[in-house]
């Protein structure tokens, strides 16, 4: 078996159904519509917000006016990836009969295009490939980088991860151009999750219209006001800040202290709701002023375990649920691990990629010194 250590799974099979049955009766017809109601709120609020601080950022008269936009828009434009297109593309902005994306949901999903990125490769490579293999090394794309980095301990190691701690925060900066470049390396090279050319053709042609849409947008108004070479530092600056926001959130989540691994070819030794535990780490539950706005701002990442278990439910509705999940992993006896902030969660991760570097880590047979 190959996995990261942890205590025997449960064999029993019952922890899914008392999960489920327990969270169910908590979150009955009245609440989730109330939940809804919440997120449908929020995402008004950060939908005004967006585009209240495009407008700054076009209309601003000076340098002062300018950086105060553009940092406005670098929390806004993270806020719409992180509270409406996340839900919506989980099929849970807009109560669906059923477990398929639902019509509205995927129009709201398409909020995704706001951001830079494509929708339907958010479907396969978070959706699918993601949380389907959380913390599997060679399937879940969100603990692959590559060479350039080993966050789990069945990945190669190379002589300069020893510094990757040190190393890889600037690079998380690179975050959303990566997610940019990604789409348009599947354009070029098919897409392998598409059933007939048909689809390809009307996913590609979505990706490239709204692709230039997203820069015509961006870039183009604002250099009908300012000098190219502030629009294109200015452009630079904000998607640098919102890819070391969103690189380091998701980290925080599940490459951290505690958090178990697969390797490749292999499948988690446990049932899918224990391993959607066993692989995920929530954080920053406090009831104090700044955990509260972190969880307003966050979109329910900051309880990623109740997200992992329940995707197609509002993340408002996460804090309700998050006491329930505890107490079913201590009956059954599964380690629920919470972060008492979002500052430990970052330190955590930075530990984790520290004893990845060393050569002393868990390593695979294909690792090297």
């Amino acid at each position: 078996m190959s996995t990261t250590a942890g205590s025997p799974p449960v064999l029993n099979g019952g922890f899914a159904g008392a999960l489920t049955r327990a969270v169910s009766q908590k979150l009955d017809a009245v609440t989730l519509r109330a939940a809804r109601h919440r997120l449908h709120v929020k995402a008004v609020i950060i939908a005004l917000w967006y585009v209240a601080s495009f407008a700054g950022v076009v209309l601003a008269s000076g340098w002062l006016e300018g950086l105060a936009a553009s940092a406005s828009l670098t929390l806004a434009f993270a806020a719409v990836g992180f509270n409406i297109q996340h839900d919506a593309n989980h099929n849970a902005f807009f109560l669906s009969p059923t477990k398929r994306l639902s019509r509205a949901n995927r129009i709201v999903g398409w909020s995704m295009f706001a951001v830079g990125a494509d929708a339907n490769r958010w479907l396969y490579r978070h959706n699918t490939l993601h949380h389907g293999s959380p913390n599997v090394v060679g399937t879940d794309s969100d603990i692959n980088l590559g060479p350039l980095a080993r966050l789990a301990p069945f990945q190669r190691r190379y002589f300069w991860h020893r510094y990757q701690h040190i190393y890889l925060w600037p690079l998380y900066c690179f975050t959303v151009l990566e997610i940019m470049f990604n789409d348009l390396a599947s354009l070029v090279g098919g897409s392998r999750h598409s059933r007939s050319s048909r689809s390809r053709l009307a996913e590609a042609t979505s990706a490239v219209v709204t692709k230039l849409a997203f820069f015509g947008l961006m870039l183009g108004l604002p250099f009908l006001t300012h000098p190219l070479w502030i629009v294109a530092l200015g452009a630079l600056a904000i998607a640098f800040a919102v890819g070391f926001l969103l690189g380091v959130v998701f980290q925080s989540a599940h490459v951290v202290e505690g958090a178990e691994f697969v390797a490749t070819g292999t499948r988690p030794p446990y049932q899918w709701h224990e391993w959607q535990v066993r692989s995920s780490l929530d954080f920053s539950h406090g009831s104090g002023p700044l955990s509260r706005l972190f969880r307003w701002y966050a979109g329910g990442l900051d309880h990623q375990t109740e997200h992992h278990l329940f995707p197609g439910i509002p993340h408002t509705a996460y804090p309700l649920i998050a006491p329930i999940v505890s107490a079913v992993c201590a009956d059954y006896g599964i380690p629920r691990r919470v972060q008492p902030s979002f500052h430990a969660a970052v330190a955590s991760h930075f530990r984790h990629l520290r004893a990845m570097g060393r050569p002393t880590a868990l390593m695979s047979r294909t690792d090297v010194a």
